[in-house]
């Protein structure tokens, strides 16, 4: 008896053994799984001393002491404890901008410039994206080379579709055939930092930033990005910034906050207009944009020789980055735009220009919908001959006078006489949906503006905020009958509240009286 006591217990003790080994293995191989991480260095980076604690290094930048490279959760505890270290921090994610649908060459006045002999000649435009089919016949004659990030290789192939779209508004050629891109003239950089899926890191991001800058790119346009920041991504757009080089970066199409790298100080922040020059519900706003641009039902080139239509942010972004080729292919000297007197343009002074010749929509001056307003490209290159030289300092959200005609003085409305709008009636209700054993619910509110006689009032945008069960920042505009309507995010087996609270009403020669409305909140629970 007592031997098959021994015997039970030895063959219980091998298979607890056993047991141990795959979950051993297991815990041995998570801690040497190695993170992605972008390592910033306090002097000249050293790759060398990131491979000796077994890390892969994916990148070395030289327009920033930091390296992209793969390392195990204890090596990067003991790097951050090396004094030559900076910071570490993980490798964001970024995507190219989910598209809506896309047409704006005219709209910004793009072709009446070229009438006039502007074409982006000898400007070089970096396209940061999927890469572009420089085969399509819109684009091969401008098309200088790249590189492609994702593959490691010098062949940066559009195998999206989204990269070739954002090139042709850039620039496609005047030949005849197709579509015509804002600045037809311009030279294409295809940089290749985001996959077939539309996917990229943000070392990636850095490293066609470093390689535009490296190869003397004038702009470096990029219609896409991440919702967190990173100091490395920063550092790498303030260097490109610094060294003279144009960005300008889509501010996202969530509706909500303007996008990194877009909400960069050394970015152009561009949001997205439809044919009415009305912001879109989903493009991102903040006091962070720039300029608005035509981003609805945009026609342009895709791969294979064919041309689409596209939407979004995304589309938005390249007719700035074309008007940004046509002002910089122009002869600043002898402005008063030269405010160095180095006889070219620097970031700074194309953004002063476009500022003041921007075509100003929504609140007077600039605001968090459009920035200075639409860009308008032939102003942008217009009359610089007889730009104002005197160094009297414009105040950048001063209306600027119009002398077309001195027979009548201009009158500036007192805002005291202007119509009063408010939220006339605020609604809300829920919805639910059943899918296998979860049920899915949401909520939807309805707004209407009304002026101080109780009308309709067509156009207005109107933000506000969802908290509760879901969080959340939407902007839409009202339609003929006043009206807009917002749904909140779906969710899973919902128990508790949904809140919507109207943040700003915005309209053209209105004044918003948030003491009469009806109501500022709603809510619903489920």
């Amino acid at each position: 008896m007592a031997l098959k006591k021994i015997t039970l217990l030895v063959i219980a003790c091998i298979l607890l053994s056993f047991l141990a080994v795959p979950a051993m293995a297991v815990q041995e191989n998570k801690d040497n799984e190695k993170i992605p991480v972008l390592i910033s260095f306090k002097g000249k980076a050293n790759a060398e001393l990131v491979k000796a604690y077994g890390g892969n290094v994916k990148h070395e930048y030289t327009i920033i002491p930091a390296v992209a490279a793969e390392l195990p959760q204890k090596a990067i505890d003991a790097l951050s404890k090396n004094p030559n270290i900076d910071l570490i921090e993980p490798d964001g994610q970024a995507q190219i901008l989910a598209d809506e649908v896309p047409w704006g060459i005219t709209r910004i006045n793009a072709a009446s410039a070229q009438a006039e002999g502007f074409t982006g000649t000898g400007i070089k435009v970096a396209v940061l994206d999927t890469g572009i089919d420089y085969t399509h016949p819109d684009l091969k004659a401008n098309y200088l080379g790249g590189y492609d990030f994702v593959n490691r290789d010098n062949d940066p192939m559009d195998d999206h579709s989204h990269g070739t779209h954002v090139a042709g508004t850039v620039a496609a050629a005047s030949n005849g055939i197709g579509v015509l891109g804002a600045a037809p003239q311009a030279g294409l950089y295809s940089v290749k930092v985001a996959d077939s899926s539309g996917y990229c890191s943000y070392s990636n991001i850095i490293a066609g930033i470093n390689w535009a800058v490296d190869n003397n790119a004038n702009v470096i346009t990029m219609s896409l990005g991440g919702t967190s920041s990173s100091s490395t991504l920063q550092s790498a757009c303030d260097n490109a910034y610094s060294k003279g080089v144009v960005l300008v970066g889509a501010a996202g199409n969530s509706g909500g906050s303007v996008i990194y790298p877009a909400a960069y100080s050394s970015v152009i922040a561009v949001s997205a207009v439809d044919s009415t020059n009305t912001k879109t519900s989903w493009s991102c706003y903040g006091p962070q944009i720039e300029f608005a641009a035509p981003g609805v039902s945009i026609k342009s080139t895709m791969p294979g020789g064919l041309y689409g239509f596209k939407s979004g942010t995304s589309m938005a972004t390249p007719h700035v980055t074309g008007a940004v080729a046509l002002l910089m292919g122009t002869d600043v000297a002898g402005t008063s735009y030269d405010a160095n007197k180095n006889g070219k343009w620097d970031p700074a002074e194309v953004r002063s220009r476009l500022q003041k010749t921007a075509t100003d929509l929504g609140a007077t001056g600039k605001d968090s919908y459009y920035g200075y307003g639409l860009v308008n490209a032939y102003a942008a290159v217009s009359g610089l001959e007889s730009a104002p030289t005197d160094n009297t300092p414009v105040e950048d959200d001063a209306p600027i006078p119009d002398t077309s005609s001195d027979t009548e003085p201009v009158v500036v409305p007192d805002s005291t006489t202007e119509n009063k709008i408010y939220v006339g009636s605020l609604t809300a209700v829920k919805d639910s949906s059943l899918r296998g054993k979860n049920t899915f619910g949401l909520a939807v509110v309805t707004v209407k503006i009304v002026d101080s006689d109780g009308k309709a009032v067509p156009g207005t945008s109107v933000s506000g905020s969802w908290s509760g069960l879901t969080s959340r920042t939407v902007s839409g505009v009202t339609d003929s009958s006043g009206i807009v309507k917002f749904t909140s995010s779906q969710v899973k087996n919902p128990g508790g509240t949904f809140t919507f609270t109207v943040n700003e009403v915005v309209c053209s020669g209105c004044v918003y009286d948030s003491s009469h409305n009806v109501l500022s909140t709603v809510s619903v629970t489920f």
